[in-house]
């Protein structure tokens, strides 16, 4: 729905006051702030109009309105100013950054720390991680007359045993000769390239059956479940005027708990080198209906990386947190190619 000058002018106001100050924004306080140039009355007829396409929305009894999902969904898309940090706030960040010992767990936990401070909410990371899972190489051991250990190796450093029982007899050197073949044909694929190359000759049964457990490790390295991401900010995100009930601060304290959060990140809704603002009901069910993810990925191209961001009450200063989001994914981007030596 497309709205009016006025009326995207009205909702700004409407979303910043709100964000300021937790309570239902009314017209008289909207014209006296920011002196409109409008009447009262003019503006509650906005205000109605506003509410009617569904913008904002008439919490109990109160005689003020405050924004609802799809408000802030148009806010984030349509009227959100761009905000880029300052020189001095770059300059905190990368001083924190700089601070600490050059070690990638370290960077990451202060990641999911420095989100939590700059926005009174929940820091979250996932660790980093290969997708693109690849193999670097294979070695065949043999172990008894039709009997080998496949050991193998995958470019983010994992090594993968498996006994592999061969359909014909497999002395050391044939073994050997085998692990350079295949090494030579598909080293360096993924799964899905395995899948489509063809050998130079036809594989015999011990190659065959090497191949296909091999494709079976790989598949179940990419396939593995992400480790529960780490949370920071927690207090800060409960002194939030939204979590005071009880009943609410059960269902926040449920939200970020890591083994949820591990499921529940929105992680398709992130693209490379983007900032993804996911709200209220876009979320799955439960607790995360109320709240909203701010998330961006890191890491470098074809290698490790991971999701950050933030999460915190619809009410929430998006400009600030994308703004964050981004420069502290930027930072730790940049400090995993310098890791692992990608300048």
């Amino acid at each position: 729905m497309a709205l009016s000058e006025r009326r995207q002018r009205i909702l700004t106001f409407i979303i910043d006051d709100f964000v300021d100050s937790a309570q239902p924004v009314g017209s008289q306080s909207l014209v006296e702030r920011h002196a409109l140039g409008l009447s009262s009355a003019t503006v509650r007829n906005e205000m109605a109009a506003l509410e009617e396409g569904g913008f904002i929305t008439h919490p109990h009894t109160s005689a003020g309105r405050i924004p609802s999902h799809p408000g802030y969904r148009y806010y984030v898309s349509s009227l959100m100013p761009e905000r880029s940090l300052t020189q001095p706030e770059k300059l905190t960040i990368l001083h924190q950054f700089h601070q600490s010992a050059r070690q990638l767990e370290e960077w990451i936990e202060l990641a999911a720390s420095v989100l939590a401070t700059t926005s009174g909410n929940a820091g979250v990371i996932t660790q980093p991680r290969i997708t693109d899972v690849r193999l670097k190489q294979i070695q065949l051991v043999e172990l008894a007359e039709t009997r080998a250990l496949l050991v193998l190796v995958t470019n983010d450093g994992g090594v993968h045993q498996q006994t592999v029982e061969l359909p014909a007899a497999g002395p050391q050197d044939q073994l050997t000769r085998l692990a350079n073949r295949l090494n030579a044909t598909f080293g360096g694929k993924s799964v899905s390239e395995i899948a489509a190359a063809e050998a130079p000759e036809p594989l015999g049964a011990n190659e065959s059956l090497v191949v296909a457990t091999m494709t079976a490790l790989l598949l179940r390295e990419q396939q593995a479940a992400v480790e529960a991401p780490i949370v920071e900010g927690v207090r800060e995100m409960l002194r939030q005027p939204e979590f005071g009930q009880s009943d609410r601060l059960l269902d926040t304290l449920e939200a970020v708990d890591e083994r949820r959060l591990r499921t529940n990140i929105p992680s398709a809704a992130v693209g490379a080198g983007d900032v993804a603002v996911v709200i209220g009901d876009d979320n799955t069910e439960g607790p995360y209906q109320d709240m909203s993810f701010v998330l961006a990925r890191y890491g470098t191209s074809g290698g490790a990386g991971g999701l950050l961001g933030v999460l915190g009450p619809t009410r929430m200063a998006y400009g600030d947190a994308v703004a964050h989001v981004r420069y502290v994914s930027d930072v730790l981007t940049e400090l995993m190619r310098r890791f692992y030596g990608e300048d």
